[in-house]
Order: structure tokens, then C-alpha cells, then sequence
């Protein structure tokens, strides 16, 4: 008989999201009617939000999230990536995003996370990304890792 596959699922709730999550801080938008929303100005390395995955490094894992994301100050690509062999995007990205209206972004990858230090992250390509505002909104993030 074969050894039996067993799955852990991590769903990660919102305070997790902000714990693991950098480079925001958090804000009412009540002109948008959202509250508890992440701003980011002026991101580092085009990575809006940027979510360790130390602890699933070399294990074979799915990955799932969304966001809703807006945009201020220019239009630019969104798209959600995994810091593992070539750097893949997940989902449909969404081209010259434009600014000021919300996108909502999301995707599932499988594969096993090589290389250091594994992550997944929201990408902004440049753009002038280090000179715009971005607000996210209604993350999930849930890992399933194969063990």
C-alpha cells in the first residue's frame, strides 16, 4: 500500500492577513464605503503587499487569494505573482490598470515552493508605482499544503 497524502488547509483571517503582510498601514474610505482597508504609498520593489512563505518552503502547497485594489495616481499592471521558479503570475492580471476605480484580483497556483525566501505577492509593475497610492481591500489568502 501507498502512504496516504494528507492535506492541511490554512485559511488566514484578516488580523493573520495584517500580521504577515507589509509596507501598509490600515484606513476608513468612507467616500468607497470601506472600512479597515490597507494603504500603501509608495511601494518597494513594485510589490504592493508581499506575504512570507517561509514556513511552506520545499513543500508542495495550492495557494489562493483575492483582493479588491485600487489605484491612485497612475494606471499599471496588477497582477498576483509567486516569488518560487520564474517568478509566475496567478490569475488574470489586469493590464494598464486604471487609477482610481477598484480591480479585484484573484488566482490559485499548485506547485512546490523553491528558491529563498518563498512568497506571494500583489506586483504593481513600475509604472512610477514608488510614486502611487495604493488601497486594498477584502484580502483572502488560504494555503493548502500537501504533507
Amino acid at each position: 500500500m501507498g502512504k496516504a497524502i494528507s492535506k492541511l488547509t490554512k485559511r488566514y483571517s484578516k488580523d493573520e492577513v495584517l500580521a504577515i503582510a507589509s509596507l501598509f498601514h490600515v484606513i476608513d474610505l468612507p467616500e468607497d464605503n470601506r472600512t479597515g482597508v490597507m494603504k500603501v504609498v509608495n511601494p518597494i520593489s513594485w510589490s504592493v503587499i508581499h506575504f512570507d512563505l517561509n514556513e511552506y518552503a520545499g513543500q508542495t502547497v495550492t495557494i489562493r487569494f483575492s483582493a479588491d485594489v485600487k489605484r491612485v495616481g497612475v494606471a499599471g499592471t496588477l497582477r498576483w505573482q509567486i516569488n518560487n521558479n520564474n517568478y509566475p503570475a496567478i490569475g488574470k492580471q489586469v493590464s494598464n490598470a486604471k487609477a482610481d476605480i477598484w480591480h479585484t484580483i484573484s488566482g490559485e497556483w499548485t506547485g512546490t515552493l523553491v528558491g529563498s525566501p518563498p512568497s506571494v505577492y500583489l506586483g504593481t509593475w513600475k509604472n512610477d508605482s514608488e510614486r502611487t497610492t495604493f488601497y486594498i481591500d477584502n484580502v483572502t489568502l488560504e494555503v493548502t499544503s500537501k504533507t
